[in-house]
């Protein structure tokens, strides 16, 4: 097959589907992996998908509904993650209460976490079991298990947050935007978010530079009440907007 042909057909269904694994594109294409991967690589330059781990997603200029499972994702921008989870290492106090949201950005902050004397809350079975291997004090919320991204979430997981005031919170996002705020794909994930925003003093949203003017379907928290912290600004209106920069 032809290589505009495959790059018809993988366009077509990364579209159509949101995501698409690589064994599914050779077989669609009848091609072998070494040879999906370079039209993903190829793809991806042009801006026409966002090649992951495994497979691809697609890139919508509009609101995105689609939500990835957490191993999808452990494949997007991680060595950015892992840049930004460092620096916000840096801005925890000892002996701080922190509420840590369920995400691979988030999940990236624990690996690197060495702040003395902290006690971990969280809606993530993930990162509860990190911060646990890391001799924190560490509580999970109740709630219903999603699964695919790992997240509590529901009236009781709600109720759960009630109860505690945290010192720092750490947030993923889906997406960022100036009008729209930080974006997630479900309505029961958006509603933790924000209750768990409410709760802390400080709030710290951890989004790589890919999350920037993506709206996803679900606004949790306005852009102005938290604090960005990303790999690079590459955009010119964020600049001014008091966003913490750490080099990947």
């Amino acid at each position: 097959m032809l290589k505009e042909a495959r790059h018809s057909i993988i366009l077509d269904t990364v579209n159509g589907r949101k995501y698409v694994s690589l064994s599914d594109l050779m077989s669609l294409t009848d091609s072998s992996e070494s040879t999906i991967r370079a039209d993903l690589i190829e793809l991806d330059r042009e801006g026409k998908i966002l090649r992951l781990r495994g497979g691809a997603q697609a890139i919508n200029d509009e609101t995105l509904s689609y939500e990835l499972s957490i191993e999808q994702k452990m494949g997007i921008q991680w060595k950015q993650k892992q840049a930004i989870a460092r620096f916000a290492n840096s801005l925890i106090p000892a002996n701080s209460l922190l509420y840590v949201d369920a995400g691979t950005s988030t999940l990236a902050l624990m690996e690197t976490l060495d702040v003395p004397g902290l006690v971990i809350v969280t809606n993530s079975v993930l990162i509860a079991r990190k911060s646990l291997t890391k001799g924190y004090r560490s509580y999970v919320i109740g709630g219903e298990l999603k699964l695919s991204t790992d997240a509590l979430f529901g009236p009781m997981a709600l109720n759960s947050l009630e109860k505690f005031r945290f010192d720092i919170g750490f947030f993923g996002t889906n997406g960022v935007d100036l009008k729209q705020g930080f974006t997630t794909p479900g309505v029961e994930e958006a509603a933790i978010k924000s209750k768990a925003m409410d709760q802390c003093k400080k709030r710290y949203v951890l989004a790589d530079s890919s999350k920037f003017d993506v709206v996803t379907a679900v606004s949790f928290h306005p852009f102005e009440e938290a604090t960005i912290i990303t790999d690079a600004i590459i955009k010119e209106k964020y600049k001014d907007k008091g966003i913490l920069e750490a080099k990947a």
